[in-house]
């Protein structure tokens, strides 16, 4: 279908780009009336025109005709609203001029969860009217306000659209290829009615009650599955309610652990403004304020409309006026209502029509109407489903867990529609590594944060936390322009051989870039100084882009930079340099937060998984259940080593915060490596107590099941020195690697528990033996003791396998080469994992020599 649009309002050649891109054959400024009746498709870009075209503007939107109101000329649609329900307000200034994220009703067509630019505006939306479906901004730090609203083919955007990148592109094609439906001889079929099932979770003092009998300790909440199982069952929200006994910290951990152990939507009470903060940073998706309780007015105006719902206790049917309950719940200016009822028989005919008349008289008010009745059997749940207009039943699981499928069962027998379960946030883990310990480094020593100087050697330190892996070192000198941060870089260079280090602060040059990449460190972290042109002559996959930011916004960078003060979301970020920067770090530099903000974490991560990079974040990373819930979606912890390694966060916790196992015992399949050639010497198991053993000690230890604590060596002498722990992608299995001693690792006094070594193991394990103990009349001993005789043999195996023929000569004469270069190695002390050090640490460099020939070599060639 072609469509020309008509266009009110100034007709810039962004929105003529915009509209082409969207599938439009042309536009057109409307000059009159009959160019907006005639126009198959209108949009309105400035109010003070569409004054001249009211009355055929209002017909349009009546009728539902495909018509854009964009900008300052959203709040038009207060011509096909009643002024009671929707009134323009004041812009607030954090919202215009910049980027905003926003989230959208499911049931939209056009408009969908994203972000787009807010011009400036004196007057915007602050409710989304009844019938109609919309979009709210999501800022943390004040109310919510609507960012768009449709209804029908009429859509109304406070952003504008044609400058909104993909986003507003995708919103503006989806409205073009929008077709009026033609009228139909059959007379349309009634919608379904449509239900959602809730989980009821009462939080006392001590405990969760689960049911009317059924109770969890609070603490216990975290270490079982049920919030998991109720999401497997198909409960589509979880909701936390206060008990007679209950505390409003016991309820923020419980809805916590619910968003941790499941990805359903959590949906919890608030009695304060401070715990109205906290659950918002937490990421619940809405929040209950009960408006039978004090002070529920003042405390509304803490809750972004979109997220809030009001709730009112009906103590039986018909004990007050119906319009009483609904005009108590206006005064909140809520999304949705949670009615209570408590003492209510549902077997009654007469009660139950009662009470669908009371749902039915808010649902003509409020988006969502809740019912929550502890009291309720299935069979009551149902009549009243098909009775009245609630779109969400609140119930206890009763049979912690079956509840939900068996509800929803019923429901679609009776052709009650239910909202389709979702799958849940499914990550396919690219980190192997789930916490990067970070050392800040001044004045050649550890910091032990804010700048305070300590006697901890840097060596030591790095060498202590890299048992987990990557370690970032921060050069505190250069970062904060004390110095030229020449004494660290000159300390940390033998380490960037020996250690896997990330390695920034302060790195503003190309040149001070591939510098220390060339040094050998694993990665060189960018902050401030990052622009296109800068990371483009860098190796991508060797780069970790450094992030400052308050909640979605980028924030703390030079204006001019790449990464401006001016507030670009996070998300935009990540994909304008994707192609050029294979990692990036987000620190989240809020002091306030009580914690991370899960829900915008859960959409950088998706960002990244996206755009095929990493992620680490850093900021308010204090618990294990952060660390946890961040490696399910794929992110990296970056926790300051005055933190990690703590006894408030020890190495260990952090490994089995994230390690699971099927196993009754609740052992870890553990896999054991030789680091001086990566080859499996056994299998054992270890357990969360033998695991901080493992790291307190710098041994190989592990948990055996006849004898408990087991480490290595203890009594045979085959000691084993940590190397580094690791675990599998699936986080159901460790890896150890080891520096072996003595006979090796096997009880049969042999190396491995897999049979002997070949090839270079055997050849290194036999040379060892050799120069240790070597029987009368060896060779190798011969060429350990004259030192001329094995420089001869090393160049004439060398030119033996330069003149080499063919390729089974070639293999042979290497096999010679090897040997000698071998016995050079083992006579200066060197085993394989120096080797392959050094070989990991050439492949580092970015910056090589041209490879010429020396001139003595070459004159020997003629």
């Amino acid at each position: 279908m072609s469509v020309t649009v008509g266009v009110v309002g100034e007709l810039t050649a962004n929105l003529t780009a915009a509209l082409q891109m969207a599938g439009a054959k042309g536009t057109e400024q409307v000059k009159s009336e009959d160019d907006v009746t005639e126009s198959s498709h209108v949009i309105v870009v400035q109010r003070s025109a569409a004054m001249r075209f009211e009355q055929a503007l209002r017909k349009r939107m009546e009728e539902g005709q495909p018509t854009m109101l964009v900008g300052d000329s959203a709040v038009l649609v207060k011509w096909v609203t009643p002024s009671s329900v929707i009134e323009p307000v004041s812009t607030p200034k954090e919202i215009t001029q910049t980027w905003n994220a926003y989230d959208a009703d499911p049931r939209c067509k056009f408009l969908k969860p994203g972000t787009a630019y807010f011009p400036a505006s004196t007057e915007c939306l602050k409710a989304i009217p009844l019938g109609w479906f919309g979009a709210w901004t999501t800022p943390l730090t004040q109310d919510s306000v609507v960012a768009g609203l449709e209804h029908n083919a009429v859509v109304a955007t406070q952003f504008e659209p044609e400058i909104s990148s993909t986003q507003g592109r995708s919103t503006l094609m989806r409205w073009v290829k929008h077709k009026q439906q033609q009228p139909s001889s059959t007379a349309p079929s009634e919608p379904k009615r449509k239900a959602n099932v809730a989980v009821l979770l009462t939080v006392n003092t001590t405990t969760v009650d689960i049911g009317t009998a059924d109770q969890v300790p609070t603490q216990n909440l975290a270490q079982c599955d049920l919030p998991s199982a109720w999401e497997a069952c198909g409960s589509d929200y979880l909701v936390t309610v206060l008990g007679e006994q209950g505390s409003q910290q016991g309820l923020i951990e419980t809805a916590q652990t619910c968003m941790v152990k499941s990805a359903i939507p959590v949906v919890a009470e608030a009695t304060d403004k401070s715990s109205v903060e906290e659950l918002l940073r937490a990421g619940v998706s809405q929040i209950i304020i009960d408006s039978d309780k004090t002070g529920a007015e003042e405390l509304s105006q803490a809750v972004p409309s979109s997220k809030m719902l009001g709730m009112v206790t009906i103590q039986a049917e018909g004990d007050t006026d119906e319009s009483e309950h609904v005009e108590k719940l206006n005064k909140l200016r809520p999304f949705g209502v949670v009615l209570r009822f408590v003492s209510t028989d549902f077997t009654n005919d007469n009660a139950v029509s009662k009470i669908a008349n009371v749902i039915n008289l808010a649902a003509s008010t409020f988006r969502d109407v809740w019912i929550l009745a502890e009291n309720m059997h299935l069979s009551s749940m149902i009549r009243l489903a098909e009775a009245s207009n609630a779109t969400h039943f609140i119930r206890y699981p009763l049979e912690l867990g079956a509840a939900p499928a068996k509800v929803k069962g019923a429901m679609l027998t009776s052709e009650i529609e239910t909202r389709v379960q979702p799958s849940g946030m499914q990550y396919s883990s690219t980190n192997l590594q789930c916490v990067i310990p970070a050392l800040e480094v001044k004045n050649g020593s550890v910091s032990t944060g804010k700048g305070v100087s300590s006697t901890t050697d840097v060596a030591a330190a790095v060498d202590s936390y890299s048992v987990v892996g990557d370690v970032a070192v921060i050069n505190v000198d250069t970062s904060l322009g004390l110095s030229d941060g020449a004494a660290t870089r000159e300390l940390m260079k033998p380490l960037f051989r020996k250690y896997n280090i990330r390695f920034g602060g302060g790195v503003r040059t190309v040149d001070d870039a591939l510098s220390i990449l060339n040094e050998g460190a694993a990665k060189v972290i960018i902050g401030s100084a990052a622009n296109r042109e800068f990371l483009s002559q860098l190796p991508r996959d060797r780069l970790v882009v450094s992030i400052d930011a308050v909640f979605s916004e980028a924030t703390g960078h030079e204006t001019g930079s790449w990464l401006t003060s001016d507030g670009k979301p996070l998300t935009k970020l990540i994909t304008d340099l994707c192609d050029v920067a294979g990692h990036f770090q987000v620190t989240f530099l809020e002091p306030s937060m009580p914690g991370l903000d899960l829900t915008l974490v859960m959409k950088l991560a998706a960002t990244c998984k996206a755009s095929k990079v990493g992620l680490t974040v850093a900021g308010p990373v204090r618990t294990p259940k952060e660390i946890a819930v961040l490696d399910e979606m794929g992110v990296e912890c970056l926790i300051s080593t005055s933190v990690l390694g703590t006894p408030q966060l020890p190495l260990s916790t952090a490994i089995t915060s994230v390690i699971k196992t099927d196993r009754q015992d609740g052992l870890y399949p553990t896999v054991v490596i030789d680091s001086s050639n990566g080859r499996a010497l056994g299998m054992c198991y270890s357990s969360t107590e033998s695991i901080r053993e493992a790291i307190k000690r710098k041994r190989g230890t592990y948990w055996s099941r006849t004898r408990g604590l087991w480490v290595k060596g203890e009594t045979s002498g085959d000691v084993q020195e940590l190397v580094g722990i690791a675990m599998d992608c699936d986080r159901d299995c460790l890896l150890f690697t080891v520096k072996q001693a003595g006979t090796g690792f096997c009880h049969r006094h042999q190396q491995t528990c897999f049979g002997p070594a070949t090839g270079f193991d055997k050849l290194m394990a036999t040379l060892q033996q050799r120069k240790a103990s070597a029987p009368q009349g060896s060779y190798t001993k011969r060429l350990f003791e004259d030192a001329t005789l094995l420089r001869a043999k090393l160049m004439e195996e060398a030119t033996e396998l330069a003149d080499s023929p063919n390729a089974d000569n070639c293999a042979f004469e290497a096999a010679d080469l090897i040997y000698f270069a071998f016995v050079r190695c083992v006579a200066m002390g060197v085993d394989m994992s120096e080797i392959q050090k050094n070989l990991d640490f050439k492949g580092r460099k970015v910056h090589r020599r041209p490879g010429n020939a020396k001139p003595q070599f070459l004159q020997n060639q003629n």
